[in-house]
């Protein structure tokens, strides 16, 4: 099983996942009419991995995020809860496969088996 990132950036890990693209090249002049509700889809589903530690802010210097390393996961899926912050606040873009899943959906996180192994396996190699 691999869940597909979405809003994760290189910089947010000390190292590894090189294959991730750059906070810095994800800016887009514009968001999708209906952001706020693929926000609220997000913040929606469970968090699969709760963090109590913090994570660097990586557009506001010296500032941290509070459980920015948290992931979530739609079971497709995959972001953290900086993520969440800097879509909230940028004009980052989202995967066009993303937002058509979310659509599809009509915005509405579905259930699914978090105690699969492999599962465990794809999202912990995020973290």
């Amino acid at each position: 099983m691999e869940l597909k990132p979405v809003a994760m950036y290189r910089e947010m890990y000390e190292r590894g996942h090189d294959e991730l693209p750059s906070v810095f090249d994800a800016s887009t002049g514009t968001v999708e009419d209906d952001r706020d509700r693929i926000l609220k889809y997000m913040r929606e589903v469970r968090a699969i991995f709760d963090v109590m530690g913090e994570s660097p802010d990586l557009f506001i210097r010296d500032a941290d995020i509070e459980g920015g390393p948290s992931l979530y996961s739609d079971g497709v899926w995959i972001w953290r809860e900086d993520s969440l912050k800097y879509l909230a606040e940028q004009a980052l873009v989202l995967p066009t496969e993303f937002i058509e899943h979310v659509r599809a959906l009509d915005y509405a996180p579905q259930n699914f088996d978090t105690r699969d192994p492999d599962f465990d396996a794809a999202f912990l190699s995020y973290f």
